[in-house]
């Protein structure tokens, strides 16, 4: 039998195709192997976020809320208006602006001298906003369904997302377009996003809150 010979060019032809295979095989390979790793890292960041987020929700610290001023610095100037409060008390707790009683939403502290304010349990700034009334405002998240406004600041020494200890200074009173012959600051405080007495939350513990 006659043996038939391969032409030429048929193995250098069966080289370079087997060496094309190689080559796209290992570029593939990579490229799964790339895709992999990137889904894995977004997966581990995405569960870290969820993981700090829950905790942030969960870990309430159980301390006293305290006042958000030293009492010999400044007074409460205007109580908490109550529709069931007797007509003495009432009286007490209008704020008088441009000939018009209006009832107050927090309690109002005043003083001659600025004074320091303070945040009256441990919690995180939200939102830092503009009042046409005091001025400046600050936000802190207690828990999720307890918020403290903080109306009247100047000099604010915090902001937005800042994690804060029960205490830590916001800022300093000031003058405003409700009283501006005296240092003032309005303290307002939302349950399940309604307003409270801060009068009777002072004293209290968030955790008080946490259910209700």
């Amino acid at each position: 039998m006659k043996k038939r010979k391969l032409k030429g060019f048929v193995l250098p032809t069966l080289y370079l195709l087997i060496t094309i295979s190689i080559f796209v095989g290992v570029v593939l390979l990579g490229r799964d192997l790339s895709l992999t790793n990137k889904d894995y890292d977004y997966g581990t960041d995405a569960l870290k976020d969820n993981v700090e987020s829950v905790l942030m929700e969960d870990t309430i610290v159980e301390e006293d809320i305290d006042a958000p001023v030293d009492n010999e610095n400044a007074t409460i100037d205007v109580h908490f208006y109550s529709k069931d409060a007797d007509e003495a008390t009432q009286q007490k707790s209008l704020i008088y602006y441009e000939n018009t009683y209006l009832p107050n939403t927090g309690i109002l502290y005043s003083a001659d001298e600025a004074f320091e304010v303070k945040v009256v349990a441990s919690g995180k700034v939200t939102e830092i906003l503009d009042d046409e009334f005091f001025g400046k405002v600050v936000v802190v998240e207690h828990s999720k369904n307890v918020r403290t406004y903080y109306y009247g600041l100047d000099n604010i020494s915090v902001a937005v997302n800042d994690e804060l200890a029960k205490g830590a200074v916001l800022g300093m009173s000031k003058n405003n377009a409700i009283m501006d012959t005296k240092k003032t600051f309005l303290l307002e405080v939302y349950h399940n996003n309604k307003l409270i007495n801060p009068e009777e939350f002072i004293g209290t513990k968030i955790t008080d809150y946490s259910e209700n």
